[in-house]
């Protein structure tokens, strides 16, 4: 569903990502590791559209969306959930998903809202409530949510465990599972929650001073140790 080729960005003048390549299968869940700072949500926001590309490719069910603006993207069922559990806070939990699905007749909006509420339903009992009182869980479930209103094709994830207990870490992960197997969407995720995220994924990049150091399957390096102290040492 996407592949990138050889793809190079940064900020500034200053390169981040060198000569990137990496593919997301249709249907599964492919994840990006590696130490911080190493350029992982980098390569998230250029496929997205968040920041230029300088070179490569990053082509999306056989089509160049290099450099492509976020709102095409969205229109063509992609979705972005960014670090940091990031929800309106003022707003309540409906208002959020209502600003997710804007452009969907009110109808469709209904239709979706209502495989939220299953999917979520702890959502649905405090979709009157403002957001910024909800848990920290509560919060990456909204923004999945937000994000999923679209009836996305391919999300892209930026750390989802950030900021959450151990507890809810693994509930997350199992969600995003849900998603991936119940609602067919395929999911490109960046994690540092390393053995967690190695569960769940059917593929594994690893992205180290901004160059692929490793992709493989989880299964090969989720017990070795050793490999994976290389990867982010």
């Amino acid at each position: 569903m996407l592949k990138v080729e050889r793809l190079e960005t940064g900020y500034g003048k200053k390169q981040v990502l060198f000569d990137i390549d990496l593919e997301a299968a249709e249907g599964k869940i492919t994840a990006i590791i590696g130490p911080n700072g190493s350029g992982k949500s980098t390569a998230l926001k250029s496929i997205f559209g968040l920041i230029s590309v300088w070179k490569g490719a990053v082509n999306y069910k056989n089509k160049d969306i290099t450099n492509r603006s976020t709102q095409a993207n969205v229109k063509d069922g992609i979705a972005f959930v960014p670090q940091g559990n990031r929800v309106f806070d003022e707003m309540t939990v409906l208002e959020n998903l209502e600003i997710g699905g804007f452009h969907l007749p009110k109808k469709s909006f209904q239709t979706e809202l209502n495989k939220i509420w299953e999917l979520f339903p702890e959502l649905e009992k405090r979709k009157k409530q403002n957001s910024g009182k909800l848990s920290g869980g509560e919060k990456q479930m909204l923004a999945l949510g937000r994000a999923l209103i679209n009836s996305p094709r391919l999300l892209l994830m930026d750390e989802p465990s950030l900021g959450l207990s151990p507890k809810l870490v693994t509930f997350i992960m199992n969600y995003i599972r849900k998603i991936n197997h119940e609602f067919g969407v395929t999911v490109l995720i960046v994690e540092q929650k390393v053995r967690e995220v190695l569960e769940v994924c059917h593929h594994v990049y690893s992205i180290k001073l901004g160059k692929i150091a490793y992709s493989g399957k989880p299964e090969i390096i989720k017990d070795d140790k050793d490999k994976l102290r290389e990867l982010f040492l």
